[in-house]
């Protein structure tokens, strides 16, 4: 069976946090938990975030009855990077509307914890991946331009979208690899005679996490057999790749799938870093202080990082 698994993760999700072992009470030392430009997030909004958060998420607590250091510096970290994406849509005149907060919510309501937390709580969210959205849609790249991209790169464009027919002998490859060449269908030919279970939606690889037809290159280049890579080196949208052998699976011949059928995915794996990148550009001269209980912020790497 050929599978495909994703490891992405999902920033500025509730669910978002680094594992660590120290512990923190709430705020007390400064006014302030963090400063961003003209904006602070004061100790008493802080900690209203933290306990409502620890109270949905009971593994936020410690066994001393501490908070987690980890979930303090995801949510100054979150709020930080909140701050950024929404100075880079003021900046360029996008507003940030009632629709884009209710589908936020919506998605968010998805979310395992999210319903147990405080409003405080999920109204800092909710603004969070609502500017994440909208950043994404203004700042990322457009349909025509991640075509090109796609069209021109391929495999190479971030974004790995493949159909497959798997069989078990040379000599049944061979018989596809002819029927193939003749002009017949890949989709078709992989319905009839693959024997992954790929085969009833014509061979398209799916990733088995997000039901995505594609996945992000580096994942797929680290999760496969150098055959595959091989195969796939100078493949071209639409090229059928030689056939190749897994050992103890079978015989594969691949496809690089046309975008249009791949639109969407693709635009989820490498159209959809606007956010990121926005949010980098003014990171880059943000005036940016953390209460040492947390940590310091590091310019090198846009994060919280501990004192010393």
């Amino acid at each position: 069976m050929i599978v495909l698994t994703s490891r992405r993760l999902i920033s500025l999700s509730v669910l978002a946090l680094t594992v660590m072992t120290t512990a923190t009470s709430c705020s007390s030392v400064t006014k302030d938990a963090a400063r961003f430009n003209g904006d602070s997030l004061s100790n008493s909004e802080f900690d209203d975030l933290l306990v409502g958060y620890a109270k949905a998420v009971p593994t936020a607590f410690l066994a001393s009855g501490n908070v987690d250091i980890a979930a303090a510096q995801a949510i100054v970290q979150n709020w930080i990077s909140t701050e950024a994406v929404v100075t880079a849509l003021e900046d360029a005149g996008v507003e940030i509307t009632a629709d884009d907060l209710s589908s936020a919510l919506k998605s968010l309501q998805t979310q395992t914890g999210f319903s147990d937390a405080p409003k405080v709580v999920q109204d800092f969210y909710v603004l969070a991946s609502a500017s994440q959205a909208v950043a994404n849609k203004q700042f990322g790249m457009s349909g025509d331009e991640l075509k090109a991209l796609y069209e021109e790169k391929g495999t190479q464009s971030g974004a790995v979208c493949l159909r497959a027919i798997l069989v078990k002998t040379q000599e049944e490859i061979d018989a596809v690899s002819t029927r193939l060449a003749a002009g017949e269908e890949f989709a078709a030919v992989a319905q009839e005679v693959s024997v992954d279970s790929s085969a009833t939606n014509g061979g398209a690889l799916q990733d088995t996490t997000s039901g995505s037809g594609c996945l992000e290159q580096a994942t797929f280049e680290s999760q496969v057999t150098p055959e595959f890579l091989t195969a796939l080196a100078d493949a071209k949208v639409g090229d059928v790749t030689p056939s190749f052998e897994i050992p103890s699976v079978g015989w594969v011949v691949l496809q690089v799938r046309p975008f249009d059928e791949v639109a969407d995915d693709v635009a989820g794996l490498i159209g959809s870093n606007g956010a990121i990148k926005a949010g980098q550009a003014v990171l880059k001269t943000a005036k940016i202080w953390v209460s040492p209980e947390y940590g310091r912020w590091d310019a090198a790497t846009n994060g919280i990082v501990p004192v010393g």
